[in-house]
């Protein structure tokens, strides 16, 4: 089962290595792809596909700092709408 949380907790080892917010997005939406008829619900989801939306270009790109705060809000237990 793939959680918020365990996203959240990804997604802070992927700031901390400093990846590149193309590569973020990459990966945001094949878990969106590789999840969907699982377990991940409604909000997880568009917040996946919002976040892979970021290699479409800068203007659509999240800061370290957002997507650090996103992390903390997912492994909190809360729901984030971007």
């Amino acid at each position: 089962m793939y959680t918020q949380r365990k996203f959240g907790i990804e997604l802070k080892e992927k700031i901390a290595k400093a990846e590149l917010v193309s590569d973020i997005a990459g990966w945001c939406h094949n878990l969106y792809y590789d999840y969907i008829s699982d377990v991940i619900d409604t909000d997880f989801g568009e917040l996946l596909l919002q976040l892979g939306t970021m290699e479409m270009g800068s203007e659509f790109e999240r800061s370290y700092e957002e997507l650090d705060q996103i992390a903390d809000r997912l492994i909190a237990g809360e729901n984030v709408k971007l």
